[in-house]
């Protein structure tokens, strides 16, 4: 700790020495109903979020400061009392941020080309999510009315308007390829496209222009090429709800097919697909299939009590570091449920089989192995 100080003891003497003057850009906050509150200004250094200037909050107004950096910073503003930060690029110039704390909703970031352009792309996803919700509360009280009908039509539009969405995100992606903003939104969105379409973006982008988006897109499509159809099994060991510690490769080879689910008890999708995984399970466990369960749960309790509840009668694993379990960093899992269907010999031979799908995949080799 002393010589931390010494150092920068040091520095700022150097600085009023010589005279010199560091480069800085900054950033003006004016908050309505945040009188006295502390904002502050943070940007993710190696992974971690790092505060790097803080200042009170009156007459509504704040001043902050940032020392010039790389452009494509992803910088955070926030008060204790916020429910979320706000997030901006700056581009290294002063920047103003006008809000209401009481309609954090509706901030804006005034002075930053390239955050304009990501408002643009907001503003149209914005549009999206409130279709989104619509029919999703149409969902809900279809079913309340047992509406098989309207279900139906609903899950169509649904599946519709989520491929709209697609659309234009890629399009943004690729009319916008030599600007930063464009990796931003392929790396908030790569979990939506499957390797080849990684790929063919990352292949669009100018090869100036880089950031560190673009370098965890390429450290994805590196670890998804790992983990690819016709690729042997990446091991991991985990410990099972007893304490017990199993290995991918204590499984492999004892059944002619095993699939490898990665779920969570607080995942309702995950939830709602057991059932099915369960059925498939019972009627084909005798016939070679075995299932692996890999838990991204934080809770034992929950995760333990899940498995019961959903009558999960197969092996269970987890280390309980949700996001950052390490088999799901191993298979680039961004998302759940996700599945690998591994054969004999430990090559994957199919992801992300679901409902009948999984049914007609495993019946198929199994009767094939006759």
């Amino acid at each position: 700790m002393k010589k931390n100080i010494i150092l920068v003891v040091s520095v700022l003497l150097f600085f009023v020495s010589c005279n010199f003057s560091p480069k800085i850009f900054n950033i003006t906050v004016n908050f309505q109903n945040a009188e006295g509150e502390m904002v502050y200004l943070q940007k993710t250094v190696d992974s971690k979020v790092v505060i790097i200037d803080s200042a009170i909050i009156q007459n509504n107004t704040a001043q902050l400061m940032a020392l010039l950096d790389d452009p494509s910073i992803y910088y955070t503003v926030k008060t204790n009392n916020m429910r979320r930060p706000v997030g901006f690029f700056a581009d290294n110039n002063d920047v103003t941020i006008n809000g209401d704390l009481n309609d954090s909703g509706n901030i804006e970031v005034i002075g930053s080309k390239s955050q304009n352009l990501l408002n643009g792309y907001n503003t149209e996803i914005l549009k999206y999510s409130k279709q989104f919700n619509e029919i999703v509360q149409q969902f809900k009280e279809a079913e309340q009315n047992e509406d098989t009908v309207l279900l139906n039509q609903l899950d169509s539009l649904y599946e519709a308007l989520d491929n709209e969405q697609k659309i234009y995100t890629s399009q943004f992606i690729v009319q916008n390829s030599d600007n930063f903003i464009s990796q931003y939104i392929l790396y908030r969105n790569r979990w939506s496209y499957e390797l080849d379409e990684l790929e063919n973006f990352v292949n669009r982008f100018n090869p100036k222009v880089q950031s560190d988006f673009r370098t965890v897109i390429e450290d994805y499509i590196s670890v998804l090429k790992r983990v690819a159809i016709g690729k042997p099994y990446i091991d991991f060991k985990m410990a099972t709800p007893d304490g017990d510690m199993i290995a991918l490769s204590d499984m492999v080879g004892k059944s002619k097919l095993l699939l490898v689910d990665f779920w969570a008890s607080w995942c309702g999708p995950c939830r709602g697909e057991n059932p099915n995984v369960v059925a498939v399970y019972k009627d084909f466990h005798d016939k070679g299939f075995d299932v692996l369960g890999v838990s991204l749960d934080q809770k034992e309790e929950n995760w333990i009590k899940a498995i019961q509840d959903d009558n999960l009668i197969w092996t269970h694993v987890s280390d309980l570091k949700y996001w950052n379990s390490e088999a799901a960093k191993l298979y680039g899992i961004n998302s759940i449920p996700s599945s690998l269907l591994l054969d004999e010999t430990g090559i994957i031979i199919a992801k992300n089989l679901r409902g009948e799908d999984l049914r007609a995949k495993v019946q198929e080799i199994l009767n094939s192995h006759k």
